[in-house]
């Protein structure tokens, strides 16, 4: 496959059957493949920031999973946490990479922790941006699953959020940032036209439903299979994360061998995005300490 430059481009390619788009920047280095998170997210959503300067110095790659972004969606599908593991695998054969470092934010945590479980000598180094996978339950569990995931609810809330924006800058400020003054127009037009895609949440709807386990909790609880982990990981999490509590990434950090925690002040379930130079200065200080 022929190197890519350090201006962004992309490309469209077909993984198991779904046309797939992808983002690429980068001369050389080694190769980083950027997972995005869930709900309207997409590979511009959760990484616009971070991809150019990281390429500088890294072959990056930053593809929009099926059912997000401007990737193929398909009906009577679950978009699990598992089929999304497996579809990773396949598009890192696709792409030709060599066991790339994978850094997953919330949704793409979770999958990159399953693949680095499953595929361990398949990747260099594990990041974990507010990640799924290391949550036992959701807050208020029983209740979020029986009356907003698996009700009309859930579908109706894109709705809204595609005609209302007012309702998209309540959803950025209570989950996503934590200072207002960092909530850009460019972000809300950005988050705003994501919800009035026509299969806006559909993928995400499917993978809540798969891991609702009622009282055990979540399919993707990987806290007992995190002592496997062989990579050398790193954790950013955000302080003020109301989705994945703080208190999770340090479990996840005693859990997993070789790993290191590094906390963002100010920031809720986007630091990446909200502070992308601290997330850049870390990514780029743990990656020049390991042996790749």
């Amino acid at each position: 496959m022929s190197k890519t430059t350090t201006k962004m481009t992309t490309k469209t390619l077909e993984v198991q059957g779904f046309k797939t788009h992808c983002y690429m920047a980068g001369e050389s280095g080694p190769e980083i493949l950027l997972i995005h998170g869930a709900g309207v997210d997409s590979a511009m959503l959760s990484w616009s920031e971070v991809i150019e300067p990281l390429a500088e110095n890294y072959q990056v790659y930053a593809p929009d999973f099926p059912g997000y972004g401007q990737s193929e969606y398909k009906q009577g599908i679950e978009y699990s946490n598992t089929f999304y593991t497996k579809f990773t695998h396949d598009l890192i054969k696709e792409l030709n990479l060599n066991n790339p470092i994978i850094i997953g934010i919330s949704m793409g945590g979770g999958i990159a922790i399953e693949y680095a479980i499953t595929y361990p000598d398949q990747l260099q180094v594990l990041g974990l941006v507010n990640s799924n996978g290391i949550l036992d339950k959701w807050q208020w569990h029983y209740f979020t699953y029986h009356f907003y995931v698996n009700t009309p609810l859930n579908a109706l809330s894109y709705k809204m959020m595609a005609k209302s924006r007012k309702m998209t800058e309540q959803i950025v400020l209570s989950g996503l940032f934590y200072n207002p003054e960092n909530v850009t127009e460019k972000l809300l037009d950005d988050c705003q036209k994501a919800a009035q895609s026509p299969h806006a949440g559909k993928a995400f709807g499917s993978l809540q439903k798969s891991e609702y386990l009622g009282r055990q909790g979540l399919k993707s609880d990987f806290s007992s299979r995190m002592p496997q982990i062989k990579a050398p990981t790193f954790i950013v999490h955000g302080t003020e994360d109301r989705t994945v509590p703080v208190a999770h990434a340090h479990k996840a950090h005693q859990l997993i061998p070789n790993s290191e925690l590094f906390l963002i002040e100010e920031a809720r379930h986007w630091p990446q995005k909200e502070k992308p130079e601290d997330f850049i200065r870390i990514t780029r200080e743990f990656l020049a300490q390991q042996d790749l």
